[in-house]
C-alpha cells in the first residue's frame, strides 16, 4: 500500500538501465572513433561521422536509423518534382480569300514589348 513516499526501487534521480546501457555505448563509440581517426579532434565532416554512426552495429538500432535517414541526402539525390504540363503557344492559322500584306499583319497583331 502507498505511503506517500518512496519505499523501494530506483533512487530518486539515479539513471534506469536503458540510460546507462545507452551511454555505456556511447562511450565505446567514441573510443571506437578515437582509434580510426585517432586522439586528435575529428578531421572528417558531418556526413563522415553519420557513417561511422550508421555503420556501428553495437548502437541501439534507433540511434542508427537516425544517423542513416540524416546521412542519405548526401549519400543519394533527393527527387524533385516536375511539372507534367507543357507551356506551348498555341498558334492559329488562318485562311482567307483576301490575303493580307505583311505591313497590315504586322499593324494589326504585333504588340510592342
Amino acid at each position: 500500500m502507498a505511503r506517500g513516499f518512496k519505499t523501494g526501487g530506483r533512487q530518486k534521480g539515479s539513471k534506469n538501465k536503458r540510460t546507462l546501457l545507452l551511454e555505456e555505448r556511447t562511450r565505446a563509440l567514441l573510443d571506437n572513433a578515437k582509434e580510426i581517426i585517432g586522439s586528435e579532434p575529428f578531421d572528417g565532416d558531418a556526413h563522415a561521422f553519420l557513417i561511422l554512426t550508421y555503420k556501428d552495429k553495437s548502437l541501439p538500432l534507433n540511434l542508427r536509423l537516425d544517423a542513416a535517414k540524416a546521412a542519405i541526402r548526401f549519400e543519394k539525390p533527393a527527387l524533385t518534382a516536375v511539372d507534367a504540363h507543357s507551356k506551348t503557344e498555341t498558334v492559329h492559322y488562318a485562311i482567307s480569300d483576301e490575303p493580307i500584306t505583311p505591313e497590315e499583319w504586322a499593324a494589326e497583331f504585333v504588340t510592342g514589348h
